[in-house]
């Protein structure tokens, strides 16, 4: 049987001189082979912007702070209910010296521009956030 309760995710939209952070879905994971933006479940507690942060650092190796909240949306999949919290976050540390100079990036996680977020498969909970980042 399936979970219901609803799962709070925090994503991190993390934006850098036009460029976003996506990473691919692994095979064995729900949703094998979407792309996606990093972020995961809240612990129990954990507000989704810190979850968003967290996330980030732990699937990009990137510190993030986020800026603010770009969109809540719920949507209900086949394995679970989920309550998506997009964050839009900044890289922290990057001043004039370093500004045009794309951080390093871990497990498959690239930048992307905007025409390349048009051409991604991403799951269908996150086609608003996408038509507001690709418009």
């Amino acid at each position: 049987m399936t979970d219901r309760t609803t799962k709070q995710i925090g994503i991190a939209i993390v934006e850098f001189d036009g460029y976003y952070v996506v990473g691919t879905r692994q095979v064995g994971q729900v949703l094998a082979g979407f792309s996606e933006f990093p972020g995961g479940k809240c612990e129990p507690g954990e507000p989704p912007e810190d979850c968003a942060a967290r996330e980030c650092l732990e699937e990009t190796g990137l510190v993030v702070i986020p800026v603010r909240l770009m969109e809540k949306t719920e949507h209900d999949y086949t394995h679970a209910t989920v309550e998506l919290h997009f964050w839009l976050c900044r890289v922290d540390g990057v001043s004039d010296e370093t500004r045009g100079t794309m951080p390093p990036l871990i497990n498959k996680f690239q930048w992307k521009s905007v025409d390349e977020l048009r051409e991604l498969a991403f799951p269908e909970a996150n086609a608003s956030i996408l038509d507001l980042l690709v418009q």
